[in-house]
């Protein structure tokens, strides 16, 4: 997992308000997050658990706490923790087995909200005992410690001391395969061949409570396979995976993406070196040792990372409970004492800290910040108090005032009260406790590697208006004969007062129609909720437009406040959808776009046919640069659309679409592609058989990294941008361009011949690192292609070459045949800015020339070496590596 994933993840979901930021470790997560009121959520997994097939007779008893149970009058205790089990299928016999070992874990951890377990009887493989996992995650909820880490939902509302999902919806699912040779008996004297269910309850039990996470080896037979996350964010227990520091320092993997990064083989590395372990706090302070983990070189969601070493911890060892396999004959019916200071370390035995953010409000008055405080150890006495401060915390100023906290007679509330003389403006503010054990806890939590997140609250007038997040999904219509739409998603949120009212004002042809209101809603795609989005649409019946109609509209939102503050999106003007008219359909197309007037011919936005200063001719040219995105979800979608329907060809040699290209658009991972975490902004080509109104790609999403000398160009002038993203300044440059070929004849796009399709350019953007951008020349769509022309220009006066090429020493020798004696010639070394860097005159000995250049002092990157022989000049590209 990398940093840059972690800060879309919190754009994505709104946590990032007045962010200060500074770059860690050379990542782009903020140093300073404003805690955020909405509990988010991202759906569950298992880990699957297999048997041995070897008999071990070895035999673990329950922890002492379970077997003396007994309160003084000899009644069994009441448990710590309540555990609510549905049974679909089970026998009696196994419901009794798997109760039992429900109730060894309702001895050992503690939790004021029920435990609900969906569990399975079923038909499944050979050798699977059975699978397990929370149904569901959380993270940024109130009282958790790390505050991007997603938790398993059991062990959040064990901190949140209430419930975070629906009481009616489990919070494991455990399934347990039926075709096994069980031994039912809780008295854990296993049979020879028999597999002990009380064992593989509590083990599955385990992993639904915690023992989880996102960590993964991609599977590519023949290669070297890439450590990967499953997830935006790490688990909880992923927070405490360290290296053994065998052959250096010891690192926890979630904080040192830089030397383990996502799609990595060194972090493949890691996760198969048998060298990772478990490491917290409390495991340390009361066991003075970690846990080894499963980190063989082979594998398996199965086995791997979420186990104890198997090497560590044999059969008959009190803390094997959690290693990968279990043995026939073989019961272990505690989960270990190392293993349950680990889930202390986890947060199952912990402080809560927990506390509703102040609503901000223009009135004048005492202010008073309460917490409640509810603690599983010992808490150090006068250790409750509250850090605050009037203006945002820095980086490298985060000094906050702190006072105790007063308690609320006997109750777990604990307050101070701020005199309204001095609560007037921003304060940022935090709460913290410590307990016994020399833990500390705050409201909010911290980001991973320590950093303090803070609440924040405003008082006093509001005269700051409501921010409008809002970019068109699309700015054509290409039919009128039938309904179409204007979806409209707007991220609005206020600061202070919230919204009081938001609406789409439009007109068509300059005639101002009804206005439309916008609703609130929440919006969860894929792992993430979006908040604060408003949401409708502008219908536009079938016939009720016609061809040159023009629709202007534009955002409006009004606060709560008492100045009644608004905004309008766009702050000037207004967005303007047009229907335009789709030209006969042909067979082929071809443009060089040396005709301005051929722009007629396509219609979008965030693209124009237009000659840039340091090119030669016109072509199809982005925004250069382009510019981040901007919906709500913090995307863009650049689009060019041919507005000449395409018929495919019959036959598969002449149904190509080709064109020469620069894209300078922002690389995602080596090796991803579309749907990946860390693919980023990408450009395609689709195509559309129904006027626009859907479209399929006829090529996979590329950017910059499809070839390396782009890559070597975005890569050769990085900025750091306002969220410590790397932004590129390299400009594109006409030997930059390179020969696409598409067929439209394929089955990623299901289009079939004699289908008559549109064809448009579509450049993504998210809302991190920008680049130069894309360039379109000499388009030929079922057109010949045209003879095959060398990448240098045509030989006049003569020829040279260079080597070596790249060039890595320093030193490259330069070579040239002349066809008629030149005294002396011209080298120039240029930029993939366009810069020129070096000037030179090189002497001749009559048609030959032999030059040795010294290129040391040149940083590595892409350049252009142009020989000027009397009216010609000769290019090469040379790539410097070092």
């Amino acid at each position: 997992m990398n940093h840059r994933k972690w800060l879309v993840v919190l754009f994505a979901v709104g946590l990032l308000a007045n962010p200060v930021l500074a770059q860690k470790n050379g990542s782009y997560i903020p140093n300073t997050l404003v805690a955020h009121p909405l509990s988010l959520s991202a759906t569950g997994s298992k880990i699957r658990y297999y048997k041995d097939d070897h008999n071990s007779f070895t035999r673990v008893p329950p922890p002492d706490i379970f077997l003396k149970r007994k309160d003084p009058s000899g009644r069994l205790a009441i448990p710590t923790a309540q555990f609510i089990v549905t049974y679909t299928n089970f026998t009696p016999q196994a419901q009794k087995a798997f109760q039992y070992a429900v109730d060894i874990w309702s001895t050992l951890i503690v939790s004021s909200v029920p435990i609900r377990i969906q569990a399975n009887w079923i038909s499944d493989v050979p050798n699977l005992l059975g699978s397990a996992g929370p149904t569901s995650y959380r993270y940024n909820f109130d009282g958790g410690q790390k505050a991007t880490a997603f938790y398993p939902i059991a062990l959040a509302e064990k901190i949140a001391h209430k419930e975070l999902n629906n009481p009616a919806e489990a919070d494991i699912i455990a399934d347990f395969n039926r075709n096994n040779e069980w031994y039912f008996g809780t008295d854990g004297l296993t049979p020879e061949g028999q597999t002990d269910m009380v064992t593989v309850v509590l083990h599955e039990l385990a992993h639904g409570l915690g023992f989880i996470g996102f960590f993964n080896v991609t599977d590519f037979p023949g290669d070297m396979n890439d450590g990967q996350y499953l997830a935006a964010l790490p688990s909880v227990y992923d927070c405490f995976i360290e290296t053994g520091g065998a052959g250096g320092p010891k690192k926890r993997l979630v904080t040192s993406q830089d030397d383990f990064p996502n799609n990595s083989i060194p972090l493949n590395r890691q996760l198969t070196g048998n060298d990772l372990f478990l490491n917290g706090t409390v495991l340390q302070q009361t066991r003075g040792l970690k846990l080894r983990i499963h980190a063989k070189a082979l594998f398996s969601r199965a086995s791997s990372i979420y186990h104890l070493d198997e090497d560590t911890y044999p059969p008959g060892d009190v803390n094997s409970l959690m290693t990968p396999k279990l043995g026939l004959a073989e019961s272990i019916h505690s989960p270990g004492i190392n293993v349950l200071k680990f889930f202390s370390d986890l947060e199952w035995k912990t402080t809560s800290v927990l506390h509703d953010p102040i609503v901000s409000t223009e009135d004048a008055k005492d202010l008073v910040f309460s917490t409640r405080i509810i603690s599983d150890t010992t808490l150090i006495a006068g250790s409750m108090r509250l850090f605050y401060r009037k203006s945002a915390p820095t980086a490298t100023d985060s000094v906050a005032t702190a006072v105790s906290l007063t308690r609320v007679g006997t109750t777990d509330t604990y307050q101070y009260t701020l005199p309204a003389a001095q609560a007037q403006g921003s304060i940022w503010y935090y709460f913290q406790a410590q307990d016994a054990s020399g833990r500390t806890f705050s409201n909010p939590g911290k980001q991973l590697w320590g950093a303090q997140i803070w609440n924040h609250v405003q008082i006093g007038p509001d005269n700051v208006p409501p921010t409008i997040q809002y970019a068109p999904s699309k700015t054509s219509i290409f039919s009128t004969t039938v309904a179409d739409s204007l979806p409209i998603y707007a991220r609005i949120a206020d600061d202070r007062a919230g919204i009081s009212s938001a609406y789409v004002e439009y007109q068509i042809n300059g005639v101002t129609q009804p206005t439309i209101p916008l609703r609130y809603d929440q919006l969860t795609i894929g792992n993430y909720t979006y908040d604060s989005i408003y949401v409708n649409q502008i219908n536009f019946p079938a016939n009720s437009l016609k061809i040159g109609d023009k629709v202007a509209y534009r955002i409006v939102a009004q606060d709560n406040s008492r100045a009644k503050n608004q905004a309008v999106n766009p702050s000037a003007g207004f967005y303007q959808l047009t229907v335009v008219a789709l030209k006969a359909a042909r067979d082929q197309y071809v443009n060089t776009f040396n005709d301005a007037s051929t722009a007629s011919d396509f219609s979008g936005f965030g693209f124009s046919i237009t000659t840039p200063p340091s090119f030669g001719d016109g072509a199809i040219h982005s925004e250069h640069p382009y510019r981040n995105g901007n919906d709500f979800q913090s995307q863009s979608n650049n689009e060019y659309v041919l507005l000449t329907p395409i018929r495919i060809k019959a036959n598969p040699d002449s149904a190509f679409i080709r064109f020469d290209e620069i894209v300078l658009v922002e690389p995602g991972g080596t090796g991803s592609h579309l749907g990946d975490t860390n693919f980023y902004d990408y450009v395609t080509v689709e195509g559309s058989s129904d006027n626009g109104q859907t479209w399929e790609p006829l090529v996979d999403a590329y950017s910059a990294n499809t070839r390396p000398e782009w890559l070597t160009a975005y890569n050769s002038d990085l900025v750091t941008g306002l969220y410590n993203e790397r932004n590129s300044k390299a400009g594109g440059f006409p030997a930059m361009y390179r020969r696409r070929e598409i067929p439209l004849l394929n089955q990623a796009s299901g289009f079939k011949v004699g289908d008559q399709i549109l064809i448009r350019f579509r450049l993504f953007a998210d809302q991190l690192s920008y680049g130069w951008g894309w360039a379109i020349d000499n388009l030929l769509i079922q057109a010949p292609p045209p003879p095959p022309v060398l990448a240098e220009e045509p030989i006049r006066e003569g020829s040279f070459k260079l080597y070596p090429n790249p060039v890595s020493s320093g030193v490259m020798q330069l070579e040239a045949e002349l066809l008629k004696p030149f005294a002396e010639v011209g080298l120039t070394i240029i930029s993939v800015t366009g810069q020129s860097i070096r000037q030179l005159t090189l002497k001749a000995t009559s048609k030959q020339l032999s030059e040795q250049l010294d290129l040391s002092q040149l940083p590595t990157g892409l350049y252009l070496f142009q020989l000027k022989l009397g009216d010609s000049i000769l290019t090469k590209k040379v790539i410097i590596a070092k």
